[in-house]
C-alpha cells in the first residue's frame, strides 16, 4: 500500500459537515466550539499539562536518521556487456532519483506554490500556516492549505508513519526543525520531489514526467509542471491518464492544474502572460505509459543474470541460499537503484536463441499425444508447450562468463518463465562419466590405460538383483579393456567397475562438488554416478566441462560483470565472491581432454558434434527408455551443454540417443557462436605438452594393469599391452603376475603335436588370490580367458587334437576332385559378403539414465 493511502482517520474534535445546517445553528455551534477550545487551552496550560504532554512526545520522537532518505525504493537498471540498456528492474515503487540540478526551477516553484508557499522563508514549521489551518478547521473559512510544510511532509513520508494523531504532528514538527538545521532548502526539496507518490507506480517527479508525458524533466512545459504538482494532493483522483481516457473527467484534472497555475501566479513565480498562455495550453497526456511493464529481449539471459547476482549477494551477506533470502536479495536489487551490468553479448545470445528455435532436427515423441505438454495457469486455463523441449548453455571457460543461455525452444512471453538451463534437473546420462568416474580415477593415481573388466560379472557394491549394470542391449562385452576404451565406447559395466575399484562413492561425490555440482543434485549411488540418473543442470554441466579445459580449475560461471550503486560507486564485482577451486590436477585435465576427443571422434559416440575444423572434446548421454538426450563438451574457446527431452519425462522415439540428436545440435550451436565471435582458427584445448605436466608413457598389461612383461605381449586371447599416460610417480612398479608363457598351436591354441604346422609362444592368464575374478562366475570367466587357470600349473592345457598323424597324411594324399562338366548353374556372383551390411548400432550410445539396462 502506498504511504500516501492511509486508512487511518484524522483525529479531531470537530466533525466534518455532512449536510447543510441552519444558519443560526451553525453560528451557535461554531461559537461553542471556539469557547470549548479556549477553555481547554486555558485549563491545561494552567496546570502545565500541555507542556508536559508535548515534552513527552518530543522525548519519544525517533532519531533524525538521514540515511532513511537513501533507503527509499529506487528503480534499478540492467545493461548488456557493452553498456546498452536492456530494461529497468523495479518493485512496486518505480523511482528514478533526480538531483535538484535536473529539476527545472519552474517545476520546483509549482510544488512550492501549491504545497508550501513560504518554503524558502520558514525554519521547517510555518506557524502562520498552522494558525490558518486551525482557523479553517474551526470556522470553515480561510486558506485551504494544510498545516504541514514540505519539510514536515518529507519527515512524514520517510521517518514517521502517516497516522493522524497529535503525537505524530508534534514529533513531525520537532524533527522538521532539526532537519532544517542540517539540510539546505535545496537538499530538502530534492529529497521531497524524489519521495512523493504521483500516481500509477510513479514515485518522484522524474518517473512521473516519463510516465504521463514521455518527457525528461528538462522538457516540461509550465502547464505540465503544474499538472504534476497538482497530483500530489490526490494522485488517484487527479490522475490525468485515468481522467482523460477512462473516466471522462478531464475537467477535474484541468481545474486542479489551473489552481496550481493560479498559485504560481499569485506567488510571483510566473508572469501574467505565462499564466494566461498556460491556461490554454494543450497537454499531450500519453494514453499508454512508456514505462508499463513489457517483455524485454533476451529474457533467458537477463533473468539468469539476476539469479546470479542474488547468488553473489547471498555469499556477500553470508546468508543461507533459500527462497526467503533469495526473495529478500532480489527485492533489494529491484528497489536499490542499482546499475547491473551483465556479461551478455546481445548478438551471441540472440543467435543462440534463434539456433535452438530454428533447428529442424528434434526427435518426435514416441506417443503422439505427448507432443504437447499442458501446464495449468491456476485460473482454469492451460498453456500448451511444444515437445520435446531443449536447453543450452555456452561458457567462455577462459573468463568464466556465460556466452549464451537458452532455457527453451520458444522466446519467453512472460517474465520469470521456466528456464530449463538452470532450473531443469533432468538426468544427464553418460555425460557424467568423465566427471564422476574417469576423471576422479585418474586424479587419484590411475590411468586411461588401467584395465577394467567389460564382462557381465557381479560388482561388489552395485545395488541391484543382477549385480551390475548392463551395456546397451545386454551385450558389447569384450573382456578386459582399458578405461580409455571404456569411456570412449561408453560401456556401463566397465564404468561401474571403475567407480567401485578405483574411486568409491564418497570420492566421486567429492569431485562432483569440486566441479560445482550442487550436492542436492547428486544421486550418491552407483546408478547416479555411472549411469547419470543424477539431475544436474546444463549450467552446472557446461561449467564442469569448462573446468577440464581450464586445466582442472573450476571457476563458477558468471552472467554479470559488476553492479553499481545509484551514485555510481561499486556495490558488487562478479569476481569478489566467485568460487575458484582446483577440482582436477592439470595432468588429469589433459588426460580427460585427450580421451574426450576420442569420444567425439569417429570412434566414439559423439562424432556428430564435430564442426568446421575446430577441435571438439565431449561426451554423449542418453536417458533410460529414451526419455532425454544430452551432450556436454568443449572446444579451445567454449564449453557447453545441450539437453533435449520432454518436460513431463515422457519417452522420445526409440532411436533418440545423445549421439544422434544432442551432439549435432551442440555442434550447430557452437559453430554459429564460434563464427560470430571470430573463433575460426583451431588450436589445442590445453596447450601444455603432456611431458610438461608430468605425464609419462608406460607399457602396462591389459589384464593385470601392472608393468608389461614379454608374456603380456603374447596374450592368447589378444588382450593388448596398453602404452598410455600415467602421472609420473603413480605408475606401477611391479611386473605383471597374471601371465605365464606356453608354446601352443597357433590354430587351436593348445599344446602342439609334432604335426602342428605352426606354433608360437602364448601367454595364459593366471588369476592370483584376492583378484575379483576369483569371485566371478567361472563359466563367464572362461568365456573371456582361454584356459584360464587359478594356479601356476599350465600342464592342464591339453594337446592339439586337430593336427594328428591322420590329418598330416591327408594333406599329402588328398583325393583329386571330380571334374566339373555342368557349366553355368545360374547361381553365380559373389555370395561371400551377405550379412556384412546389416544395421550398425553406435557402440554404447544408448539409454543409461535411471535403468541398469541403459548405456550412454
Amino acid at each position: 500500500m502506498s504511504r500516501r493511502n492511509s486508512t487511518n482517520k484524522r483525529f479531531t474534535l470537530f466533525k466534518p459537515r455532512t449536510r447543510e445546517t441552519n444558519f443560526l445553528l451553525s453560528v451557535l455551534m461554531t461559537t461553542i466550539r471556539m469557547l470549548f477550545v479556549l477553555v481547554l487551552l486555558i485549563g491545561v496550560s494552567g496546570t502545565g499539562l500541555v507542556v508536559g504532554i508535548a515534552r513527552a512526545y518530543v522525548d519519544t520522537a525517533p532519531v533524525l536518521d538521514l540515511t532513511l532518505f537513501d533507503q527509499q525504493s529506487q528503480t534499478s537498471f540492467i545493461y548488456d556487456r557493452d553498456g546498452n540498456l536492456i530494461t529497468d528492474f523495479k518493485g512496486t515503487e518505480n523511482r528514478i532519483y533526480a538531483s535538484i540540478d535536473e529539476m527545472p526551477e519552474m517545476l520546483q516553484n509549482a510544488f512550492i506554490a501549491i504545497e508550501d508557499s513560504r518554503f524558502r522563508e520558514h525554519n521547517g514549521v510555518d506557524v502562520k500556516r498552522i494558525i490558518g489551518a486551525f482557523v479553517y478547521n474551526v470556522t470553515g473559512s480561510g486558506t485551504t492549505q494544510g498545516g504541514s510544510t514540505i519539510t514536515q511532509q518529507l519527515i512524514k513520508q520517510t521517518i514517521l508513519t502517516t497516522e493522524q494523531t497529535y503525537k505524530r504532528k508534534i514529533q513531525e514538527a520537532y524533527l522538521a526543525l532539526q532537519l532544517e538545521t542540517v539540510y539546505t532548502k535545496d537538499q530538502i526539496l530534492e529529497e521531497y520531489l524524489n519521495v512523493i507518490y504521483l500516481g500509477n507506480s510513479s514515485y518522484g517527479v522524474k518517473v512521473a514526467a516519463q510516465d504521463y508525458f514521455g518527457k525528461d524533466l528538462s522538457e516540461l512545459t509550465i502547464r505540465e509542471c503544474a499538472m504534476l504538482a497538482g497530483l500530489n494532493k490526490n494522485p488517484y483522483g487527479y490522475n490525468p491518464r485515468l481522467n482523460y481516457y477512462s473516466r471522462d473527467k478531464a475537467d477535474v484534472t484541468d481545474k486542479r492544474t489551473n489552481d496550481v497555475l493560479a498559485a504560481m501566479y499569485n506567488a510571483g513565480f510566473i508572469t501574467e502572460d505565462q499564466y494566461n498562455a498556460a491556461l490554454v495550453e494543450k497537454v499531450n497526456v500519453l494514453e499508454t505509459s512508456p514505462l508499463a511493464s513489457k517483455m524485454y529481449d533476451n529474457a533467458f539471459y537477463v533473468e539468469y543474470a539476476i539469479y546470479d547476482v542474488t547468488t553473489h549477494m547471498l555469499r556477500m551477506y553470508n546468508l543461507e541460499d533459500n527462497s526467503t533470502n533469495r526473495n529478500k536479495m532480489e527485492n533489494q536489487l529491484r528497489t536499490g537503484g542499482y546499475h547491473i551490468y551483465t556479461a551478455m553479448d546481445a548478438e551471441l545470445q540472440t543467435l543462440a536463441e534463434q539456433t535452438i528455435h530454428d533447428w529442424d532436427g528434434y526427435p518426435s515423441t514416441r506417443n503422439s499425444a505427448d507432443a504437447v505438454y499442458r501446464t495449468s495457469n491456476g485460473d482454469g486455463t492451460y498453456t500448451e508447450i511444444i515437445q520435446p523441449q531443449a536447453a543450452a548453455v555456452v561458457i567462455d571457460y577462459h573468463t568464466s562468463e556465460i556466452v549464451a543461455i537458452v532455457g527453451g525452444r520458444d522466446t519467453p512471453t512472460t517474465r520469470k518463465q521456466f528456464n530449463r538451463a538452470y532450473m531443469g534437473l533432468m538426468p544427464v546420462g553418460s555425460s557424467i562419466k568423465p566427471l564422476s568416474v574417469y576423471g576422479p580415477a585418474w586424479d587419484l593415481g590411475s590411468s586411461p590405460g588401467a584395465p577394467v573388466m567389460n564382462m557381465p560379472i557381479r560388482i561388489s557394491g552395485w545395488n541391484s538383483e543382477r549385480g551390475y549394470p548392463q551395456n546397451y542391449g545386454g551385450g558389447g562385452y569384450t573382456g578386459p579393456e582399458s578405461m580409455r576404451t571404456a569411456m570412449t565406447k561408453s560401456h556401463n559395466t566397465s564404468t561401474a567397475q571403475a567407480l567401485y575399484t578405483y574411486v568409491g562413492i564418497n570420492n566421486s561425490v567429492y569431485y562432483l562438488k569440486q566441479l560445482g555440482v550442487d550436492e542436492s543434485h547428486i544421486n550418491a549411488d552407483g546408478a547416479g554416478l555411472t549411469l547419470g540418473t543424477s539431475g544436474i543442470t546444463p549450467v552446472e554441466m557446461a561449467a564442469a566441462f569448462g573446468a577440464i579445459g581450464n586445466k582442472g580449475e573450476y571457476v563458477s560461471p558468471v552472467a554479470f560483470t559488476r553492479v553499481l550503486n545509484s551514485d555510481g560507486s561499486v556495490f558488487l564485482e562478479s569476481s569478489t565472491y566467485q568460487v575458484r577451486q582446483q577440482a582436477f590436477k592439470p595432468s588429469t585435465a589433459w588426460l580427460l581432454v585427450d580421451v574426450l576427443k576420442a569420444c567425439a571422434s569417429s570412434s566414439g559416440t559423439g562424432s556428430r558434434a564435430q564442426f568446421s575444423d575446430i577441435t571438439v572434446a565431449g561426451k554423449t548421454g542418453t536417458n533410460s527408455d529414451y526419455k532425454g538426450v544430452f551432450f556436454a563438451g568443449l572446444t579451445p574457446y567454449y564449453s557447453g551443454a545441450v539437453w533435449i527431452g520432454h518436460d513431463g519425462y515422457k519417452a522420445l522415439k526409440s532411436d533418440s540417443t545423445g549421439g544422434k540428436y544432442a551432439a549435432p545440435l551442440w555442434g550447430e550451436l557452437m559453430e554459429v557462436l564460434h563464427d560470430a565471435a571470430g573463433y575460426t582458427e583451431d588450436r589445442a584445448i590445453i596447450e601444455d605438452s603432456p611431458e610438461s605436466l608430468g605425464l609419462v608413457r608406460v607399457a602396462t598389461c591389459g589384464v593385470s594393469g601392472l608393468l608389461a612383461t614379454d608374456a603380456c605381449y603374447h596374450d592368447v586371447d589378444g588382450y593388448e599391452v596398453q602404452n598410455d599416460y600415467w602421472l609420473d610417480g603413480t605408475q606401477p612398479t611391479q611386473e605383471c603376475n597374471m601371465h605365464q608363457s606356453v608354446t601352443l598351436c597357433t590354430e587351436t591354441k593348445r599344446r602342439p603335436t609334432e604335426y602342428c604346422p605352426s606354433v608360437a609362444t602364448y601367454s595364459r592368464v593366471y588369476i592370483p588370490e584376492g583378484h575379483p575374478l576369483r569371485q566371478a562366475d567361472k563359466d563367464v570367466v572362461d568365456d573371456y580367458f582361454s584356459g584360464v587357470t587359478a594356479n601356476a600349473d599350465l600342464s592342464s592345457i591339453g594337446y592339439c587334437t586337430k593336427h594328428t598323424s591322420d590329418w598330416y597324411y591327408s594333406q599329402w594324399y588328398e583325393p583329386e576332385p571330380e571334374p566339373d562338366y555342368g557349366g553355368d548353374t545360374g547361381e553365380g556372383g559373389d555370395q561371400g559378403n551377405q550379412g556384412d551390411d546389416g544395421d550398425y548400432e553406435e557402440d554404447g550410445d544408448e539409454p543409461d539414465g535411471d535403468s541398469e539396462e541403459a548405456v550412454g
